[in-house]
């Protein structure tokens, strides 16, 4: 069991407007996978992890995941805080919003809307702490260029020291795809104030903050095993609804 890490960081402020009606209904966070909805397999997963705490960054539809919890919160073996974002302006700016819980410890990310099969994080944190990494990231072994051309691709040493993390590629060069999984040292908080936010989208996402930690040669993949899901439409739903049946028997 982690004895390192005891804080999570999970990022649920995003709509699910793709998603259509449902999407106008419910922040995606809440989309329902089998008999539960996306970030309720999160706590699952950091519960067995060992994570104490958990920070949940809201903004759309708020009220609702704090009902949500509310109504589960006696049954949670885990803390919960709520932090609003009032803008969404990327990634980075919300994990910037936990400084204060996280000033003095190493954390882990999850985004709120994924969905994986891996149901062990402990290697993850081996791998952290054996680099000595201020940034690490979850990838997968992606056969589906398409899928790659439209999330983003990792270029990844041997070592699992990250070169480089492409968004979005128009010909993916490199097979590891980003998973939305992620553990940091404090010291990122510095790395996301030094690092320029998107002049187009006026955001700052992590990603880009990752890359800068890469150039000084401190940023690590690591190689998640079994399934991974990025829920952004019915498809996806429906497909990681499936794997949970799956994998429940």
């Amino acid at each position: 069991m982690n004895k390192d890490i005891k804080n999570a960081v999970i990022l649920a402020a995003g709509s699910g407007t793709r998603l259509g009606y449902l999407g106008h209904l419910l922040p995606k966070t809440l989309f329902p996978i089998y008999d539960r909805p996306i970030i309720h397999h999160i706590i699952d997963l950091l519960e067995k992890t060992g994570i104490e705490n958990a920070f949940i960054v809201v903004k759309y539809h708020k009220e609702k995941i704090f009902e949500y919890f509310k109504n589960i919160n006696s049954s949670l073996k885990i803390n919960i805080d709520f932090i609003n974002q009032e803008k969404l302006d990327g990634t980075a700016n919300a994990i910037a919003l936990t400084k204060k819980y996280n000033k003095n410890n190493d954390f882990l990310t999850i985004l709120g809307d994924e969905y994986f099969t891996h149901k062990d994080l402990n290697p993850m944190f081996e791998l952290f702490y054996k680099k000595d990494a201020v940034a690490a990231e979850a990838v997968i072994e992606e056969t589906n260029i398409e899928s790659l051309r439209q999330t983003c691709c990792a270029d990844v040493e041997n070592d699992g020291r990250i070169i480089e993390i492409i968004e979005k590629p128009k010909e993916p060069k490199h097979r590891y795809r980003g998973c939305g999984i992620y553990m940091f040292k404090p010291e990122i908080f510095e790395y996301i104030k030094n690092t320029e936010e998107d002049s187009f989208r006026k955001e700052k996402d992590i990603t880009t903050v990752i890359n800068n930690v890469a150039k000084d040669m401190k940023a690590y993949a690591y190689m998640l095993d079994g399934f991974h899901i990025n829920i952004n439409n019915y498809e996806e739903l429906y497909n990681a609804t499936k794997l949970i049946r799956k994998y429940s028997r």
